[in-house]
């Protein structure tokens, strides 16, 4: 009996250890392959796949994929080592995460608008800018307006019907006139609806102007204040993109592009970061902490900071 019981409490263990290892599996996978990558960098591909997809950036999967494809084989060609591969279900996972920051991007492209990270661009959009500005303003001081009138004939219409209640009712001549009146306070109304989707329109446009031009007063480093938004949240980070690891898993998130080669440059930078390279001081470089470079291989700096991580001579 007492065999027995020992033998029941070693098939308990051995369910709870099993239970335990099954439900922090991921958590030890990963920290299996950063281990791996420690001892031996480099030596075995990272595996990535396409994680959250928003199609409001206005790729498909495919050409999201291409595009991380060819940010990868810009790892590759100088060492001519596979540094990363794709597969289904790949571990490290590239979203497509879409907020206010690629919002304004698409908004500005919209009016015409291009966006290009230099000082000119930034004048550019500075006098946009302005210039909507001043729309705004004026259309805000139109509806002010019309609000104050609305408001000001709608106290003397109720005034007019309870006068009209305390004396018993209104005369049929009176009801016209009334009724009139509740005519024209609707079409009013009507009048101050639209106007108001006509500044909320304007708002929307000047809020991308501001949110692009700070995030160019960000990435060109100008001793600029920045611009404020009107009458919503400001795009926060100026993040294009971010490679994280943690509890959750290995990701790369996207949040931002102008255009294709700026994604794969992002994707790049990312790609990077997932290797364990740090950011390098060569503006022109990939791993520079800013996307603002417009080359597409590896600098001097890149290439120096992937031969001391992958340890190649």
């Amino acid at each position: 009996m007492k065999i027995l019981g020992k033998i029941l409490k070693n098939i308990l263990a051995l369910a709870l250890l099993a239970g335990v290892i099954f439900y922090f599996r991921e958590d030890l996978n990963l920290a299996r392959e950063n281990l791996y990558r420690e001892v031996s960098p480099c030596e075995r591909p990272i595996v990535y796949s396409i994680g959250d997809f928003d199609e409001r950036f206005g790729l498909s999967r495919d050409e999201l994929l291409q595009a991380v494809n060819q940010a990868a084989q810009i790892w590759r060609q100088p060492v001519a080592k596979e540094l990363f591969s794709s597969a289904a279900g790949g571990g490290l996972k590239i979203n497509l995460l879409y907020d206010a920051r690629q919002d304004s991007t698409l908004k500005l492209k919209n009016l015409g608008l291009t966006i290009t990270k230099d000082k000119t661009t930034f004048e550019t959009l500075k006098n946009k800018y302005d210039a909507f500005d001043k729309i705004y303003q004026r259309q805000k001081a139109e509806l002010d307006n019309m609000v104050n009138y609305y408001e000001e004939q709608k106290a003397n219409y109720e005034d007019e019907v309870k006068a009209a209640n305390r004396r018993g009712g209104a005369t049929p001549d009176e009801f016209a006139i009334l009724e009139q009146e509740r005519k024209q306070l609707n079409n009013l109304a009507e009048k101050i609806k639209s106007k108001q989707a006509e500044i909320n329109k304007t708002a929307d446009d000047l809020n991308a102007l501001a949110n692009v031009i700070n995030r160019l007063i960000y990435e060109l480093n100008l001793n600029v204040k920045n611009y404020n938004n009107v009458g919503a949240a400001s795009a926060g980070e100026f993040q294009e993109g971010e490679y994280r690891s943690d509890a959750a898993g290995e990701r790369i998130n996207i949040y931002q592009f102008d255009d294709r080669a700026a994604l794969v440059r992002v994707l790049a930078h990312e790609l990077g970061h997932a290797l364990g390279l740090e950011h390098v001081d060569n503006p022109q470089a990939i791993m520079y902490r800013l996307n603002e470079g417009g080359n597409d291989q590896l600098a001097a700096d890149d290439l120096a900071e992937l031969k001391r991580v992958c340890r190649i001579e």
